[in-house]
């Protein structure tokens, strides 16, 4: 923050502790006063406080801590202006102020003809319970009668006390002085920030809702609230609450790229159980044949010959060290399962942000009436969708020329969809130059994905082959193109130029609801 670098009180340690208590002291939510220690601020605390008194600018910074940076920067800019005029003012004190030092400074030698200049000045500009004058003469004169090398130890002593007071009360007086130029700049300031808070406010309940936008906002708040007709937009956010069918139509028509699935092909691991018999040689269950071995338990009846016979048990001891004995071999087996991997391939959705749109308004004289208001309502709520996800939205309105409108770039548009938005839908019908205009866009970086959408009643003449080719082209590069027709008596030629007509009979007063009902069948 600049502030901290270059700023008029403290040192930079301090000014960022004082930044970052007042942007926490906006954050907080229970009302967090602003308090630091140093003595160099002291001064400006109340002020500061006193700003951050008001419910709206708590609310709003709370909500948004963008909104909070930049407010706290504007209240830091007012102790930057207080101090400066501090500093370059003249205090109404200084020559009080060189008077004290003058009299804090005289020598014994020169007291008594100069006392008479310091005691009517006190008695002129301090109450009698402030400096008691005629206490320090009386003192200062029964010390001429004195022991003259006690005389000047007291003689400093009264004088320095007298000084001390006198400093104490002129050192009150400079500081009532500065709180003074401190609270006249809070006044100024406040004046001017609650206003703009206040229409700030007005504007987040018109465009609610959206996130993030008041710090942006707050930029053009500086001389340009002005050029904001607030009951403009209160009106077409009044008609989106009633009419929630339009709020619902802008979603869905701002929802057509993603009606468009997609799909890419990915990569992964299948873990398959698959099943296996496992020898368990500890369990004997079935009879498999016979091999040779030392396992006594399960020899042959016929090996237990050798035992009989003294000379034959020789024999017997042999194979039996060699495990060469006749037995009956067993096995037993399970039926087990063991994960393997296999690497298999699928199709899934691919995953697509909220694509920019462009919309063509149809603003001549056959759309005045209910089709204006549809349009116009319906442009406002596009723009908080476009707010609201942070998308790109050009607004192109035509008759028999074009106007645009970077719907996105709130700080630049607002006044511009004003005045779109008061408007009188007047004059011919010539929709060439609007398409040309969103060919001209989707070539650029930020629309190269966005879809066209016209809002016209569709009387007008067809496009030429020139425009119908280029129209084609943007189609092969996935562009779409949909129109909501207002009426029933369009040129279906110029209609038939369109991926998607969606029609609107102003005469049906469930027409809106049927039209979102087949929207939305589209993007289920």
């Amino acid at each position: 923050m600049k502030f901290e670098y270059f700023g008029q009180i403290g040192n930079p340690k301090l000014r960022k502790q004082l930044a970052e208590a007042i942007y926490h002291a906006l954050q907080s939510p229970s009302g967090t006063n602003v308090s630091l220690p140093d003595l160099e601020v002291q001064n400006y605390l109340p002020a500061i406080n006193k700003i951050l008194e008001n419910n709206t600018l708590r609310q709003l910074c709370q909500k948004d801590p963008q909104l909070a940076e930049v407010i706290t920067q504007e209240i830091l800019d007012f102790l930057n202006g207080a101090k400066r005029e501090i500093n370059i003012t003249e205090s109404p004190f200084a020559k009080e102020q060189l008077l004290l030092s003058e009299f804090a400074d005289l020598p014994k030698t020169k007291f008594k003809n100069e006392w008479g200049k310091y005691e009517q000045f006190l008695k002129k500009n301090y109450a009698s319970t402030q400096i008691n004058t005629e206490f320090y003469a009386q003192e200062f004169k029964s010390l001429e009668k004195s022991n003259p090398r006690a005389d000047a130890q007291s003689f400093e002593s009264i004088k320095e006390h007298l000084a001390d007071g006198w400093r104490s009360l002129l050192f009150n007086k400079q500081t009532a002085f500065e709180l003074s130029i401190i609270d006249q700049w809070r006044k100024k300031i406040t004046e001017d920030l609650y206003k703009r808070i206040e229409e700030l406010k007005k504007l987040q309940d018109i465009l609610e809702p959206i996130t993030g936008e008041l710090g942006r906002l707050w930029d053009m708040s500086k001389g340009n609230w002005q050029k904001i007709n607030f009951d403009v937009l209160k009106h077409y956010a009044d008609l989106l609450k009633k009419d929630k069918a339009i709020a619902e139509l802008a979603e869905m028509l701002g929802r057509m790229r993603q009606a468009e699935r997609e799909y890419e092909e990915e990569t992964f691991i299948n873990i398959i159980p698959q099943p296996k018999w496992i020898i368990e040689p500890a369990h004997k269950s079935d009879l498999i044949g016979i091999h040779e071995s030392d396992d006594i338990s399960n020899m042959l009846p016929s090996e237990t010959a050798f035992l009989s016979d003294p000379v034959l048990q020789t024999i017997f001891v042999k194979k039996f060290a060699e495990k060469k004995l006749q037995t009956f071999e067993f096995q037993s087996r399970s039926l087990q399962y063991q994960d393997e991997e296999v690497e298999e391939k699928r199709l899934i959705d691919k995953e697509q942000g909220k694509g920019p749109f462009i919309i063509c308004v149809d603003t001549s004289g056959s759309m005045h009436g209910t089709p204006e208001t549809i349009a116009k309502t319906l442009c406002f709520a596009i723009l908080k969708i476009a707010l609201q996800d942070k998308r790109k939205c050009y607004l192109i309105s035509y008759s028999t020329g074009i106007n645009t409108l970077e719907l996105t770039e709130v700080q630049r548009s607002l006044s511009k969809l004003i005045d779109f938005l008061q408007m009188s839908f007047h004059g011919g019908t010539d929709a060439t130059p609007a398409v040309k205009e969103a060919l001209k866009m989707l070539e650029t970086q930020d629309y190269k994905n966005a879809d066209v959408l016209m809002i016209s009643d569709f009387i007008m003449a067809g496009f030429d082959t020139t425009t119908n080719q280029q129209i084609t082209h943007a189609k092969e590069n996935n562009t779409k193109f949909h129109s909501l027709v207002i009426g029933q008596s369009g040129n279906q030629q110029v209609m038939n130029s369109f991926d998607h007509n969606w029609t609107y009979n102003p005469q049906n007063p469930n027409a809106l609801l049927l039209l979102v009902k087949n929207l939305r069948g589209l993007n289920s």
